[in-house]
């Protein structure tokens, strides 16, 4: 009876996790893609980079959607090198090109190095004291639970795809994690299955 409203309704409707980017090296500057990566290198710690980049990126400034930002955290985690600068190399790629690339790595990297050669002296020379190692045992501890954090989101993005992606990533944790079976074996036997799976349910 109100087909057409009903209609109009839901082609106005987005879902957050289908949004695509249009076009978005042209909304995103370089200077915030600096700002936002030297931000990022000197608030953030640990494992935890990874689910902090994803709440600015995806959450918080909306630059890449939740797919987008997926794919790279996995070429990244397939790919030589650190996993957090391949994947600022992926976004910043995906912002503003090359230039963007280094720019988001340069700003990564390059603030934190020098709070770490300023902190390393302080620590040489304070490292006898108890409080400081609960300190840093207590941000560990918190790096734990991002990487955690992130880990979860991305299962339950790939739950949300497919039925076998929980049942591949537990199989895989539990014969690493639990097992302690050698992680490049695993990898290399279980990488075809899941891809099967994926072509699968695509």
């Amino acid at each position: 009876m109100n087909d057409e409203g009903t209609t109009e309704k839901q082609a106005g409707e987005e879902d957050p996790g289908s949004i695509v980017s249009a076009d978005p090296g042209s909304q995103v500057s370089l200077s915030q893609i600096l700002w936002l990566f030297t931000q990022v290198g000197l608030t953030s710690f640990g494992g935890g980079l990874s689910a902090w980049i994803y709440r600015e990126v995806v959450g918080n400034r909306r630059w890449l959607t939740e797919d987008e930002f997926l794919a790279g955290l996995t070429l990244s985690q397939i790919l030589p090198g650190p996993n957090v600068i391949n994947l600022s190399i992926y976004i910043g790629q995906r912002l503003q090109g090359t230039i963007g690339s280094l720019i988001a790595v340069t700003a990564l990297l390059v603030p934190p190095m020098f709070v770490t050669v300023a902190l390393g002296v302080v620590f040489h020379h304070f490292n006898q004291l108890a409080w400081l190692h609960n300190m840093l045992e207590g941000i560990a501890a918190a790096a734990i639970g991002m990487t955690f954090s992130m880990g979860y989101r991305t299962a339950r993005y790939s739950a949300s795809i497919s039925r076998w992606s929980p049942l591949v990533t537990l199989a895989i944790f539990s014969m690493i994690g639990l097992v302690g079976w050698p992680m490049i074996p695993v990898v290399l036997c279980m990488a075809p299955l899941a891809v099967l799976f994926a072509w699968k349910v695509r």
